[in-house]
């Protein structure tokens, strides 16, 4: 039986992985914030994309996070889980 994958998440953060992200540590940081989502059992309410470069190369690793249009700039672990659970606790985001 295959999962169902027609949800659509309440929120969705956006993973720099271009190449100089990835260098300060995007690709860890995309890693982390997976993995506190499935922790704290989100994943059908929280989505986590890596994405190739966003342009903003000077400011990295950077989080989108959509619908809310923001925009976090040289986020590393500690600071992105800080975000992520912001969003659960602002936007009133529950597990399903």
């Amino acid at each position: 039986m295959s999962k169902d994958r027609t949800f659509v998440p309440e929120c969705v953060l956006y993973a720099c992985c271009g190449s100089k992200c990835k260098k300060n540590g995007g690709k860890q940081l995309y890693k982390t914030l997976k993995a506190e989502v499935k922790t704290h059992h989100l994943k059908r309410v929280v989505q986590v994309i890596k994405t190739g470069c966003t342009d903003r190369c000077k400011h990295g690793p950077v989080l989108a996070v959509m619908p809310q249009n923001e925009w976090h700039l040289r986020v590393d672990e500690v600071k992105g889980k800080h975000i992520l659970h912001d969003i659960i606790k602002r936007e009133g985001i529950t597990s399903r």
